[in-house]
């Protein structure tokens, strides 16, 4: 292959590649990091469960006897607070990874699908053209 056609090939490949070496792998980077933060939060969920749990337990128990009604109320009362928090935070992870990180790997997909039919359709036009 001649000096010319393999510059004129580079110029073809250089700005999709540029971009699918730096815009889509930050992208991913940036998934990846969703995913870590989505991990996080479910663990954080899972240990919130066992709070709760140990709330409901000691409000159980201080209800019993009379002189711990009121605490046990009061516990009761935090237990249900939290659970609707925690409800909340379940809710919030569903949409967090079905509207964002789900969306956006299909988003990034496409995308580095269309990049690739792009270059092999502008490389092929210049081989029909000759100019490759």
């Amino acid at each position: 292959m001649s000096e010319g056609r393999r510059r004129d090939e580079s110029n073809v490949f250089l700005p999709l590649q540029s971009i699918m070496e730096q815009f889509n792998p930050c992208l991913r980077n940036f998934i990846a990091m969703g995913k870590s933060y989505e991990k996080a939060l479910t663990s954080v969920t899972y240990a919130a469960k066992g709070y709760f749990d140990a709330l409901v337990r000691m409000g159980e128990m201080a209800s019993e006897s009379q002189g711990s009604k009121d605490l046990g109320e009061v516990l009761f009362q935090m237990a249900e607070v939290h659970r609707q928090i925690q409800i909340q935070l379940e809710e919030m992870l569903k949409s967090f990874h079905n509207e964002l990180l789900t969306e956006l790997e299909k988003k990034v997909e496409l995308d580095a699908r269309y990049l690739n039919v792009s270059l092999l359709k502008n490389v092929l036009s210049m081989y029909v053209k000759g100019s490759l």
